[in-house]
């Protein structure tokens, strides 16, 4: 039987002797351990995924993608077997590998991103379909060929499949929703978001090349606004956002790869982080608060680094001229937001592929440390924290294509997670704890990874112990054949053993809905304080995506307390602040927009 208590808003003052550790546990065992056999991942083919409680049971589910001669979805349900947690294969009953226009067809999306989109309760689901059907098809000198009549050629034939919302029943069951017209575009990445704060989510799609390898034009990315039944209307030009089929120009559409949201600037609304690919400059799309956004990633330095001769290295003796300054950029997949230094300004991880032979004016991967009020919440960029080390001096590849952030120790301090692939010289699973503001040490191996060519990542308390898991999928992309082991690329599924001492909470928040908060509330701040005579401050928010391919976490708050035993936390509503004092360490917490008292439990929570 769950025990729940109930604490009132009475102020207690508390002495804390909070201290620091080391991300390693005490004993000299791995931190994790890949338990992906003994949950029935062996064979099971990922490459992205996301953690989402799609039945309301209080425990993060599963929905992946991966190669399995074509591109396969599959939902596992977390479910208790023999007194351990295991995944049962839900993806027939769930209805999100079909489409009712395609009888008898498997539905083989791109990608997934989950909220709670019609403010029933239930996790909902964005259905992606990267559609790339306007791409000529050309000999090998590069000549685009064309049919007796003279009509062009496509390599792919328009299969009539599109990206889709799929609303939940309650329990795991989608239904795909009708009057949505998303067009067949090559969609990269999604979010959803509630940009104008009227308790509605919204959408916004970023996406890649037209025709990749023929001409640098692409389709623009899109913002959806909600209309609170699943249903969506394009106001991407109504915005602002609406971009075009041009090369090189300010006003050009971008290949993107990853989009994110968050509080850049503190203004109380959602901005938008776009992560371009092709050495092009990164867009920050600022929240004006008026229903319209503005770029402004050159201002802010979010863009690119200052190196921008693209020049390539004598060492390649080649002759490729110097790439235009709009192409000298980098390569960015992921864009992940943090406040990892608990200042209260929202800093920003980018995830880049990088090259030696590319010359240093390809942006190599680098931590934006938020300038905060005083500097106009400008970034400065660190490229070299991490102090990675490569096989080879001159040519080498870092496929840094996904990031994220996590207590993965539970002392208060977010730790960086870095999955690298699809090259096969020494990319690897990464895990690097910050000791301090700009100090990194990296916990590879401590952590007991050993996890080459990593591809999607989402973190989770999968078993709900308190410490945060890793589910990592895997890439044969360029890997010689001794190195692909098995049937299919299987992901891991690392388990946190995290036996310090440190202490943790968990928590969820639910909106009201339209009028309010949305009842998925993606954007909401949570501000923890801990301890009385040494105060220290921590923020989360509620993201729904950060990234390449739908790269997502658990959106359960979660928080490390170090070794103190109780927490105040601020929630900052569509409605107001609310603050509430009290709460115990290592405890689930469910917190309601207008409810004044928290619900506190041992167990989580289901709906």
């Amino acid at each position: 039987m769950r025990k729940t208590v109930l604490l009132f808003g009475t102020s207690i003052f508390f002495i804390s002797a909070a201290a620091s550790i080391s991300a390693q546990p005490q004993n000299s065992k791995k931190w994790f351990t890949n338990a992906a056999e003994e949950a029935g991942l062996s064979d099971t083919s990922m490459q992205n995924g996301i953690w989402a409680d799609i039945n309301g049971d209080g425990w993060d589910d599963l929905i992946i993608t991966g190669k399995d001669g074509t591109t396969k979805t599959k939902v596992l349900l977390n479910e208790e077997k023999d007194g351990k947690r295991t995944f049962r294969d839900f993806t027939e009953e769930s209805g999100l590998a079909k489409d009712p226009a395609f009888p008898g067809m498997e539905r083989q999306a791109a990608f997934f991103t989950a909220a709670d989109i019609n403010n029933d309760g239930f996790t909902d689901i964005f259905s992606a379909i990267y559609c790339e059907y306007d791409k000529p098809k050309t000999d090998k000198a590069g000549n685009i060929l064309k049919d007796e009549a003279g009509n062009i050629i496509y390599e792919k034939k328009d299969d009539g499949l599109r990206s889709q919302i799929y609303l939940n029943d309650g329990n795991g069951h989608f239904a795909q929703v009708s009057g949505n017209n998303f067009p067949p575009e090559t969609v990269s990445s999604a979010l959803f978001m509630d940009y104008d704060k009227d308790g509605n989510l919204d959408l916004f799609t970023g996406s890649w090349y037209k025709e990749y390898g023929i001409s640098l034009i692409c389709y623009p990315s899109r913002l959806y606004k909600g209309n609170g039944d699943g249903t969506f209307t394009d106001i991407t030009e109504k915005a602002g956002l609406l971009t075009k089929e041009t090369e090189g120009k300010t006003d050009s559409s971008r290949p993107v790869y990853g989009v994110s949201h968050g509080d850049w600037n503190n203004d109380g609304y959602e901005d938008i982080f776009v992560s371009v690919y092709g050495r092009q400059a990164n867009r920050l799309w600022k929240n004006n608060g008026n229903g319209t956004f503005t770029d402004i990633a050159k201002k802010t330095h979010f863009d690119g680094d200052e190196i921008r001769h693209g020049l390539y290295p004598e060492w390649l003796k080649s002759s490729r001229q110097p790439e235009k300054e709009f192409r000298s950029h980098g390569n960015t997949f992921s864009a992940a937001p943090a406040d990892y230094d608990n200042d209260g300004d929202l800093d920003i991880f980018l995830g880049e592929i990088t090259h030696g032979w590319a010359g240093n004016s390809s942006d190599r991967s680098s931590l934006l440390v938020n300038g905060g009020k005083k500097k106009d919440f400008s970034f400065t960029r660190y490229p070299d924290l991490l102090n990675r080390v490569h096989q080879h001096p001159d040519n080498w590849n870092q496929g840094d294509m996904r990031a994220s952030w996590a207590d993965f120790d539970n002392d208060g301090k977010q730790d960086l997670l870095l999955s690298s692939g699809d090259y096969p010289d020494g990319q690897y699973l990464r895990l690097y704890s910050a000791k301090k503001p700009l100090v990194f040490e990296e916990k590879t191996e401590l952590a007991g990874f050993d996890w080459e060519s990593s591809a999607g990542i989402s973190i989770a308390d999968y078993n709900n112990d308190g410490c945060m898991d890793i589910i990592a999928g895997k890439s044969w992309m360029r890997m010689p054949a001794e190195k692909r082991q098995g049937r299919v690329p299987s992901p891991a599924l690392f388990l946190n053993a995290c036996d310090n001492g440190n202490g943790w909470l968990h928590i969820t928040l639910k909106g009201k809905g339209k009028g309010f908060t949305a009842k998925s509330p993606a954007g909401t701040k949570a501000i923890l304080r801990t301890g009385f005579l040494f105060p220290k401050r921590q923020m989360r928010f509620v993201k729904t995506s950060h990234g390449h391919s739908g790269l997502a976490d658990s959106q359960r708050l979660h928080f490390g307390l170090g070794k103190n035993k109780k927490a105040s936390l601020t929630v900052e509503w569509n409605s107001g602040k609310a603050i509430y004092r009290n709460l115990p360490a290592n405890h689930f917490i469910r917190i309601t927009e207008g409810n004044p008292l928290p619900e506190i439990s041992e167990k989580p929570f289901a709906n």
